[in-house]
């Protein structure tokens, strides 16, 4: 039994057929590993059935918490959220499609004894073929621009300690927000560690990132995510420089 406490948050949106498996799967780790945790749903905008499947697991379970919003504010503001509402030791968070496997958690909780940050690396990314292109092309750029060497900047599988949040201000509302904090904790000092995790193929659900049917080579990132994310390097390049 490790003897810290832990928050586990998960950004989601329309995940009706992923997020009682997510939570599931979770929980069954955080019960064998930690003596006390909490696990925050931050629904950004769902308009399906989430939200009612993780009211009924509320109703049984205590540790876990929803966090909705009215409206889709952007990944970014998610992450924000769940940053500000996590009360433990370590913050730890993931997306609720079931690309990652929790149990891969063993991997980065020995680092955070050297460090304050553990950022994983996809080891073998399964998304379309265009997606991994434009999310390497973004990686980088990240890099360049902001002289930060993590090798997959957007991965979704992060533990922290609490005490990062209390020196950094976050304001990206969409998918810069894992460059930013990356950037921010830098530029404050704290240890960044990486280490390798293993990714699986999106099984069920759809993603907003993407324009048409996520099984097909060239299912392009949506140019409003492109176009929201360079323009918050615009906005925020004082800020991240």
């Amino acid at each position: 039994m490790i003897n810290k406490s832990i928050s586990v948050f998960l950004p989601t949106f329309n995940e009706q057929e992923n997020i009682k498996n997510c939570i599931t799967s979770i929980k069954k780790y955080l019960n064998k590993n930690f003596m006390d945790y909490e696990i925050l749903i931050i629904s950004d905008g769902s308009n399906d059935d989430t939200e009612k499947i993780v009211n009924e697991i509320i109703a049984r379970d205590s540790h876990v918490k929803l966090f909705a919003r009215n409206k889709k504010l952007g990944y970014g503001a998610a992450l924000r959220s769940g940053f500000a509402h996590s009360t433990k030791e370590l913050i730890f968070y993931t997306d609720s499609d079931n690309q990652f496997n929790i149990e891969s958690m063993d991997l980065l909780l020995p680092l955070i004894k050297t460090y304050d940050l553990i950022s994983g690396f996809r080891i073998k990314r399964e998304d379309p073929l265009m997606r991994i292109f434009i999310g390497n092309v973004y990686n980088l750029i990240i890099r360049m621009l902001f002289n930060i060497q993590i090798r997959d900047i957007d991965c979704s599988f992060k533990l922290f300690k609490k005490k990062v949040f209390k020196d950094i201000t976050l304001k990206s509302n969409t998918g810069l927000i894992d460059a930013e904090v990356l950037i921010k904790a830098k530029k404050k000092g704290f240890k960044i560690g990486q280490i390798g995790v293993p990714h699986y193929p999106r099984l069920k659900g759809t993603t907003t990132y993407e324009i048409g049917n996520r099984n097909k080579i060239f299912a392009f990132v949506r140019p409003q995510v492109i176009f929201g994310v360079l323009a918050e390097i615009k906005n925020l390049w004082s800020d991240l420089r």
